[in-house]
């Protein structure tokens, strides 16, 4: 196994190496070249695609698929929005928070640094007993987790502002800030990945019994990685939801579940690159489609309205990857471990 991790070191070198120039190259062109709205779209981008790799350490090195993890994402954002909303915005709209909580104020590393604490507890608090169950109900409970996570939100007013949000979130966030959180959480996913406890995960994957008859303990395995999972998301929802400004529960819910499990699915769910690719692939295309769902006029042809297009093509964009590479664009390969015959069709194992 030490010779199997070094390999995928090297291979994670230089997979970070390339997707850290991808993610600094858009933040140059952020900077230096694009407008307000362009900006916005390409920060999203970094963070969203940074959420999915967050759940790519995960699902893709544990085989479970997981509906939960949007949770983390929620529970990060809210803790880190109140931190960071002033007292009298909070005394105005969540009257009901903790008298620490209320007079707090925190700058970017306090309010990031509670997020991380908050999902840490809930991490561990749901991730012994998710570890320990039989792998097909894993993705039902997780499901559950989802909608409990939302319920809470949306209904506690006095401490969520219930389905009207947080509103008043201040602007913490540059460029760089979310530069250097995408780049700290692909570099987390790959070394997890490398490391002795992510290829034990992976054996685990691969064959539950066989790798618990070779002393490999499976509920520990799980449970470390949906700790390291949920801590990475935790970093690029915190940052996210203070680069914000506003928020409200529908935001953490099936839609965006459905998406990054979409882009997750596109890319390749063992591969880390798979899923920077995977959230590039549906991000451009839903923006070039989501003008589609208001209607437009080309050429002095109408076009009708056509809402839920975006979701439409989403799918139909699943079923093609799918039918062509099963799993997925990379399927269990990063970038730097590419050769010729991964980009054969409809290879099974790839």
């Amino acid at each position: 196994m030490n010779s199997w991790s070094g390999r995928r070191l090297r291979e994670g070198a230089v997979t970070f190496a390339a997707l850290a120039l991808v993610f600094i190259v858009i933040a140059v062109v952020i900077e230096t070249a694009l407008g307000r709205s362009d900006s916005r779209i390409a920060t999203e981008f970094m963070l969203i695609a940074s959420m999915v790799v967050a759940i790519q350490a995960y699902v893709g090195n544990s085989g479970l698929i997981s509906f939960g993890h949007v949770a983390f994402y929620a529970i990060a954002a809210y803790v880190a929005g109140l931190a960071a909303m002033s007292p009298s915005d909070k005394e105005r709209i969540t009257p009901d928070l903790p008298a620490w909580l209320m007079q707090l104020e925190a700058g970017l590393p306090a309010a990031v640094g509670l997020a991380l604490l908050a999902v840490l507890i809930f991490a561990v608090f749901t991730g012994v007993p998710f570890s320990r169950m039989n792998a097909s109900v894993v993705s039902a409970a997780t499901l559950a987790l989802l909608v409990l996570v939302h319920s809470v939100i949306n209904l506690w007013n006095g401490v969520t502002h219930g389905p009207l949000g947080l509103v008043g979130v201040p602007d913490l966030v540059n460029t760089w800030v979310v530069l250097g959180t995408s780049l700290i959480v692909v570099a987390g996913a790959l070394i997890y990945r490398a490391s002795p406890w992510g290829l034990k995960l992976q054996a685990v994957r691969e064959n539950e019994v066989a790798a618990a008859a070779l002393g490999i303990p499976v509920a520990k395995m799980r449970f470390v990685g949906w700790v390291v999972s949920a801590l990475l998301m935790a970093l690029a929802g915190s940052v996210w939801a203070l680069n914000s400004l506003a928020f409200a529960p529908s935001m953490f819910y099936f839609t965006d579940t459905f998406a990054m499990l979409a882009m997750l699915v596109v890319g390749g769910l063992g591969s880390v690159s798979g899923a920077v690719v995977g959230a590039a692939i549906i991000t451009v295309l839903s923006e070039l489609l989501r003008g589609l769902e208001g209607g437009l006029d080309v050429g002095g042809v109408s076009v009708p309205e056509l809402p839920g297009i975006v979701q439409l093509a989403t799918a139909g964009l699943i079923l093609i990857v799918l039918i062509a590479r099963p799993r997925g664009l990379f399927g269990n390969q990063e970038i730097g471990g590419l050769r010729p015959r991964h980009f054969a069709l409809g290879r099974g194992r790839s």
